[in-house]
Order: C-alpha cells, then structure tokens, then sequence
C-alpha cells in the first residue's frame, strides 16, 4: 500500500515538472511568453493620466534583461508609485493580459525615448547595500558610477476635491571604488571632488543648487560640469 502510495506521488510529480500548461514554466527562450509567469496587472486610480509612470507614459519600448535573457522591441511600463514593471502578454487562448514581471527575475531594462536611452538594473546587482526588489537608473562617467533611484507617491491635492496627485522622491547615489555613497547635501559631492571644491562653491551658488536630502537631483548638473 505504501509503494503505491509513494509511486502515485511520483507520478503526479513528475506530470508537474513536464507538463507544458504548468502556471509559471517558461515556454521558450527566444519569446516574450517566457515572462508569463507574473501575476496579472489591476491598474490603480489615476491610470489613465499616466503620472505614476516613468517619463509619464504607459507605453515605453525598449528591452527587457530576464534571468540572463534579454528581449528586445518591448512594450512595457515602469511604476514609479508602485515600483514595478508591466507589459503584455498573449495566453495559450489568444487573450491578451497584463502582467506584473516577477522582479527576482527580471534584472534590469533599457527604455529607448527618441533620442535618450535609460538604463535601469535592480539593486543587488549593482551593490550589495542595495534593495534588491528596487531598479536604480544607472548613469556612467569616467571616473563614477551614478545611481538614480526613481520613486512617486499618491498625495492628496489641496484643493477640497478628493482627487490625488502624483509627487517624485529621487535619490541621488555614487559608486566610487566599490562604496556606496549617498548623497544628501553638497558636502557629499565636494569631498569626491577635492582639488575642485572652490570653483564648484562658486557654480553651486551662481547657479542656486539647493543639493540636499529633498533635492539631490540639484546635484546632477554640477556632476555634468565638473566630472569630466
């Protein structure tokens, strides 16, 4: 009774692993549906103005890098309110589904935008201090590698009318020889740049950058001045 027992449990194991209309098991390598085990999209108030999403749009293209597999020509969107990246995908019955992508899978993504590219790679992949269920824009220079983490959140407008409006909270960070270093004021930025700190004073003040921890963007065109 028991070798029954255990024979029948193996079956029905091995009928899982093999069978190709299993939930979740990648279909081919070279095909978008490989990402169809990611749970359906249900869009939030305010979808249709698009303010959650990067760049304010719900239709970005670019590619996808999923477990080491990249797929190219995509449509997909980024929310920044939710943190978490959507595209389509057709079913075995022809429907088509919106769905979140799995972020333990999917590593990192490019959005092409006319003539701009944004790069994007989730956080244990670039250091280990960072979210690992989080993208970081990824901006490089000679020397330095900047990090951008993009976020929104809902807040209600002042106006009485009970209706919401999206507002950014980026952070600013810098990898220089492997330290992770945040940047929440302009001291940060002067002590990566030691021999130029009187002529970057100078442009911080002739230009009115307000570097600190609500504004570290501020710091970005200094950045694109001085490390050259």
């Amino acid at each position: 009774m028991k070798s029954n027992f255990l024979l029948t449990n193996l079956i029905i194991l091995l009928f899982i692993v093999v069978s190709p209309d299993t939930s979740g098991q990648p279909k081919s390598k070279t095909d978008i549906q490989t990402i169809v085990n990611g749970r359906v999209w249900v869009p939030t108030t305010s979808v249709s103005v698009g303010e959650q999403f990067f760049l304010e749009k719900m239709n970005l293209n670019g590619s996808l890098l999923y477990e080491g597999i990249q797929f190219n020509n995509v449509d997909f969107s980024y929310d920044l309110a939710e943190e978490i990246v959507i595209t389509t995908i057709e079913t075995e019955t022809k429907t088509k589904r919106n769905i979140i992508i799995n972020p333990y899978c999917l590593e990192g993504f490019n959005v092409n935008d006319h003539s701009s590219n944004f790069e994007f790679v989730r956080g244990d992949l670039l250091h280990k201090n960072l979210d690992s269920l989080r993208y970081y824009q990824v901006i490089n220079s000679r020397n330095l590698q900047y990090l951008i983490m993009r976020k929104k959140h809902r807040k209600l407008k002042s106006n009485n009318s009970n209706t919401y409006k999206y507002v950014s909270i980026n952070s600013l960070y810098i990898i220089k020889e492997g330290d992770l270093i945040p940047i929440n004021g302009k001291k940060d930025i002067l002590n990566l740049f030691p021999h130029q700190k009187k002529e970057m004073r100078k442009y911080i003040s002739s230009s009115k950058l307000k570097i600190r921890t609500k504004t570290p963007m501020d710091a970005v065109p200094l950045l694109l001045k001085f490390d050259l």
